[in-house]
């Protein structure tokens, strides 16, 4: 994992939207495609930024590598 890295992810923001389709057809959550951004220093969390229309949304995650 690094800084720059590319990384998909469903926003907490979007767990109860979906995407524009169809009562009657297969619903699916809405994901986004952005890059790390920061990673903290003793490895507990890493921040992923990506644009959603004109704004740019962030999120942290935890680190599991133990």
């Amino acid at each position: 994992m690094r800084i720059g890295e590319k990384i998909t992810w469903t926003p907490s923001a979007f767990d109860h939207e979906v995407s524009g389709q169809r009562a009657d057809k297969q619903r699916k959550l809405r994901t986004v495609t952005g890059r790390i951004v920061y990673i903290h220093p003793a490895r507990r969390y890493y921040m992923a930024e990506a644009k959603v229309g004109n704004e740019t949304i962030r999120e942290c995650f935890p680190i599991n590598e133990r």
